[in-house]
This record gives C-alpha cells, sequence and structure tokens, in this order.
C-alpha cells in the first residue's frame, strides 16, 4: 500500500464497523481493510482509525446521561465518553502491539486480539461491553456456540470469518480453507442432537414497561404519578409473576409503610418483582424486592457501576457517604416452578453471574434496568445484546424488564421470544412453554476459553522473543 493510499484510506476505516452494529452481516466483512494494514507492517494507527470513532459511537449516549439528565458540564460528559474509549482503546492496542512484537503470521492476530478483550473484561473493575460480539447478536446460527465457550468465542469467529474472506481477496485459498474449517468443526457441535431437557412446565409474566422519561423518573412532582403507572398496569394481570424494571418504585422500599404494593399483592395472584432503592443495616442498596402473599425478599446489586453507583478509593477519598454498598450473594426466588435469578442492570454483562445462577439451579435470569439514562443513542442498543449470550451459554430463559425499553423474553436458543417496543406504555404479555436444561459445557468448562487463549498469547509471545 502506496504512502498516499494509506493515509487517504486511515479516516474511513471505523465506517463498516459502525454500520456493523446496525447490519449485523457486515461484521464479518468490517475488518478487512485493516488486514491489509497489517500486511503492510502498519498496525497502531489503523487500529486507533478502525476502533476508535467505533467506540466514541457505542459509548456516546454517556454524554446524554450525564450531562442532559445529570446536569454534568458537558466538556466533562464529552470527557468521560472519550476516557472510557480510550480505556478500551488501550487494551486493544495492548493486543495489537504484542502481536506485531510476536512476529507470528496474521492469522494468529485473531488470539492476541481476543486475549485482549478478556483482560479488559476482567481487570480493575472489569469492562466486559462493546466486544466484537455485539455486532452479531441477532444471527442465532452464527452465536450458538457461545453455549460451548462462551461470547468470547464469538469474538474469534468474527475474526477468523474476516481473515478467510482476507484470504480469499488475495487469492490465498488454501489458508482461507484452513481457517473456515477450524471453526465449522465447533459451530456444528450445536447442531448434534441436543439432550432433552430435563424439565418442562407452562408459565406465564408480565413484563411491564412504565415507559418513564429519565427527566421525571426522580422529580418529587411525578413520583406518585410514576407508581401509581406501575400499579395500574399490574392491577388485574392473570400472571404467574409480574416484572417492573430497575427503581420502579420512586422512593425508599420499606415493606412496614408501601401499603400500595401490599395492596396490588392482596389484591391479585400473581408474585410481583420490582426494582427499589433499600436502606438496609444503615447501607443504601440498588435492590430487586421479590413481593407474594406474606413474603418478601431482597437481592442487592453486586456489580456496581464505578463514579456512577460507587466511587473507587472512595474510602481514602473520604466520599464513602456518595456510594451505594455491594450486595454480597445472589439470590435465586422461588414461585412454584419457577427458579428466578435477578440481575440488575450493568450486571447483565458479566457473564460469571448468570453462570453461577445456572449452576445454583436457576430456571428463568430476570434482568432489571432503567436504559433511559442513553434515550435515543448507539448506547441504549448496547446493553440488551449481551442478554442474548447470557441465554444461550446457560440455555436458559432470559426476561429483560426495562423503563423505557428495550423488554422482551430470549429463549435458550438467543431468539428473542417476545418484545415491546421502546418508548411505549405497556405489558408484555407472555405463556411459555419454559424448557429447563442441564448445565452447558460452557458452565462447567468454557467460561476457561479466555484464560486459555490469553495463556497461549503469552506462552506464543514469549517462545517467539526467546528464538529471536
Amino acid at each position: 500500500m502506496s504512502a498516499r493510499l494509506y493515509s487517504k484510506a486511515l479516516p474511513f476505516l471505523s465506517i463498516p464497523l459502525i454500520l456493523a452494529y446496525y447490519f449485523s452481516w457486515l461484521s464479518f466483512v468490517a475488518l478487512i481493510p485493516l488486514f491489509f494494514f497489517f500486511e503492510n507492517k502498519h498496525y497502531i494507527k489503523p487500529v486507533i482509525f478502525t476502533f476508535l470513532p467505533f467506540l466514541i459511537f457505542i459509548y456516546s449516549g454517556i454524554y446524554k446521561g450525564t450531562h442532559v439528565y445529570y446536569g454534568l458540564f458537558f466538556v466533562f460528559s464529552a470527557g468521560l465518553v472519550l476516557l472510557l474509549s480510550l480505556y478500551h482503546l488501550s487494551y486493544l492496542l495492548l493486543g495489537s502491539w504484542t502481536f506485531k512484537k510476536s512476529n507470528l503470521p496474521l492469522p494468529f492476530f485473531a488470539l492476541f486480539f481476543v486475549s485482549s478483550e478478556f483482560l479488559k473484561n476482567k481487570l480493575l473493575y472489569g469492562v466486559p461491553l462493546g466486544n466484537l460480539s455485539i455486532l452479531t447478536y441477532n444471527l442465532p446460527f452464527f452465536i450458538k456456540d457461545a453455549s460451548i465457550f462462551g461470547s468470547l468465542y464469538i469474538d474469534y469467529k468474527i475474526i477468523i470469518v474476516n481473515l478467510t474472506l482476507y484470504y480469499v481477496i488475495r487469492k490465498k485459498i488454501k489458508t482461507a480453507s484452513i481457517l473456515i474449517f477450524s471453526i465449522l468443526i465447533i459451530n456444528l457441535i450445536p447442531y448434534l442432537p441436543h439432550k432433552k431437557p430435563i424439565k418442562q412446565f407452562k408459565t406465564s409474566m408480565d413484563i411491564v414497561q412504565g415507559d418513564i422519561p429519565q427527566n421525571q423518573k426522580w422529580e418529587g412532582q411525578y413520583l406518585e404519578r410514576n407508581l401509581d403507572k406501575y400499579l395500574n398496569l399490574s392491577n388485574g394481570l392473570q400472571s404467574n409473576i409480574v416484572i417492573w424494571p430497575e427503581s420502579a418504585y420512586p422512593y425508599l422500599f420499606d415493606p412496614r409503610t408501601s401499603v400500595s404494593i401490599k395492596n396490588l399483592i392482596d389484591n391479585n395472584t400473581f408474585a410481583l418483582l420490582f426494582g427499589a432503592l433499600t436502606k438496609q443495616n444503615n447501607n443504601y442498596y440498588n435492590s430487586v424486592v421479590f413481593y407474594k402473599k406474606k413474603h418478601i425478599e431482597f437481592y442487592n446489586k453486586r456489580q456496581l457501576v464505578p463514579f456512577a453507583e460507587f466511587i473507587p478509593l472512595a474510602k481514602f477519598l473520604g466520599l464513602e457517604e456518595y456510594n451505594f454498598s455491594r450486595g454480597k450473594r445472589g439470590m435465586i426466588f422461588k414461585y412454584k416452578n419457577l427458579k428466578i435469578a435477578p440481575l440488575i442492570c450493568y450486571e447483565e454483562n458479566f457473564a460469571y453471574l448468570s453462570r453461577q445462577y445456572k449452576l445454583s439451579g436457576a430456571n428463568l435470569i430476570a434482568v432489571f434496568t432503567n436504559d433511559a439514562w442513553f434515550d435515543k443513542t448507539p448506547t441504549f442498543n448496547l446493553f440488551p445484546r449481551s442478554d442474548v449470550y447470557r441465554s444461550i451459554e446457560n440455555r436458559i430463559w432470559l426476561a429483560r424488564s426495562a423503563n423505557t425499553g428495550i423488554s422482551f423474553i430470549v429463549s435458550p436458543n438467543g431468539v428473542i421470544f417476545k418484545t415491546i417496543k421502546p418508548d411505549t406504555i405497556g405489558v408484555l404479555k407472555a405463556k411459555i412453554n419454559l424448557t429447563v436444561y442441564k448445565p452447558t459445557f460452557y458452565d462447567k468448562f468454557g467460561w476457561l476459553f479466555g484464560y486459555v487463549i490469553a495463556a497461549v498469547s503469552i506462552l506464543l509471545l514469549f517462545c517467539r522473543k526467546r528464538k529471536s
């Protein structure tokens, strides 16, 4: 590639990746331009131009959430988007730099790239967001083997498909054939006859979407109206469980004084699950409340959002009073045949939480969230895509309840079974023949995929350096 063509092409490298966010099939070709740069020994700049605009794009909703709704000065809000994007990018640059140092053939780039994503998911507080797999969440045939090695394996597959097509363009058919064959073998495994479900039963659930604008959610004059909206939409529903989203109860929840919730339960036959702020032993929690006749249980959020729900190093900075307290354990709510595993907002991105729930006997994951912070931005569509992978990885049903959307139900094969449109007031009613499967290969062993890939990458880098 000539220097002139190199400089002209750089600004356009992110466009295919951004388009792939909405047109999933483009994810199979979005990285091909990057590989042409790699073959010409250009690494760092092409990675920056490919991924930084894309990351700013998918995280752009943080600007709206912090500036428009939270009132942060616009320079600081823009800075938060840029800092998160640069933090994410730093891992991808690390993967590209180590790949360059290894002097390995281009196909090995997939190992180093996925290793960098794995480190990003794990280090410090963990940022399991924006991985390549978000591009193909709606292609069940391609992502079904997340039940074997998890969503990180889908990231690996996306890169391998791009590499295969790149080598086809370069007329290196032998290399292309080896690459595509390497993933087809594993890709065919989920097509083999599945073991029958260990249990199957009919159940029903209603997901209530109040569609309360973020700028009215915590305003005192609207609080009673907001609660009445959920009460009125729920009263008379005939399902087994009714699910409200994160912080749907607009006051500090205390079962001794929350008469309206008690009346709703007493006058109906369903069990209610809803998000609320709770206070326990002088600590404040972002919680899910499970309320059925004469019985109340709580789940407290364990994976808090840095700088939003807690301030890192707050103890040393004297800012502990601004932190939510962190929940210490999972909780499975039981109602009839249902064993419901709650996750709150950001937790839907942490695969290990869903895996722990599945191994503990849960047969339904319920996600409680409020994405109204990111209204009408690319970030609004980011978090829900993780839920599809949580269903496939664990072969489990998942119900997602969001304040303004996206609310839906996902089947164990990753297909969105039923949904209610964003920015609408309504109830998603579903009668389900709920199937319960044994733990998947991912549940038992596949979660090690990221660790193995990272270890192999380090070993390859070490061995190549010793030879040189």
